[in-house]
């Protein structure tokens, strides 16, 4: 019966927190409440390359730091992100997590009306902590993401009738034609010396 009850609890315990992990990514530290971006898809006529879904959200940052991630990112695409601020006082830093809130992969700063922006691919998710050394913050941010690279791969076979097809013993005959002939000629002078050697020998 204890072993029951046991196991009973430690499923509970890893059901909240899986349940934790997938509504506070990066980090389990309750303190920490992340604001998710969603994205949107995003077409311009005569732009195919600009095509693929956009999250732009205008912010307003009453707290020293605030955190942000997206999900769903492939490492296929192309992903663009910005920060943004008309305030001509504005003293922000903008710091860019993968794992968690304490490894930083990119960082920057944006002083008075500026952008900071970066380019770059990952897979999944990434977080956004945005440090406000004047408050309120005003800034828009922006992630870009495109349509995945469609990557096509040469085919293993080829047609029977392919030009490039040089396999075939049609296709190799008529690269060595040259060469054939002057085997052709080289046995035949071969084969008439042998001949009138026997004729000599008998």
């Amino acid at each position: 019966m204890k072993i029951k009850i046991s196991f009973f609890l430690l499923c509970v315990t890893l059901l909240v927190l899986q349940n934790s992990g997938l509504a506070q990514p990066f980090s389990l530290d309750d303190r920490i409440n992340p604001r998710e971006l969603i994205f949107e898809e995003y077409k311009k006529e005569g732009a195919e390359k600009a095509n693929g879904r956009i999250s732009m959200n205008q912010l307003t940052q009453d707290n020293d730091t605030a955190y942000y991630f997206i999900k769903g990112l492939s490492m296929y695409s192309p992903t663009y992100f910005s920060l943004n601020s008309s305030d001509p006082s504005a003293n922000i830093k903008v710091l860019l997590c993968k794992e968690n809130w304490k490894t930083f992969h990119h960082t920057g700063e944006v002083k008075g009306k500026g952008i900071y922006k970066n380019n770059f691919k990952t897979e999944g998710d990434f977080g956004i902590m945005v440090v406000a050394n004047k408050k309120p913050a005003h800034y828009v941010l922006m992630v870009w993401t495109g349509n995945e690279m469609k990557m096509e791969l040469p085919s293993v076979f080829k047609e029977a009738n392919d030009a490039t097809s040089s396999s075939g013993s049609g296709g190799w005959f008529k690269k060595n034609m040259a060469l054939v002939i002057v085997a052709a000629a080289a046995l035949l002078i071969i084969s008439f010396l042998l001949i009138k050697l026997k004729k000599k020998k008998s």
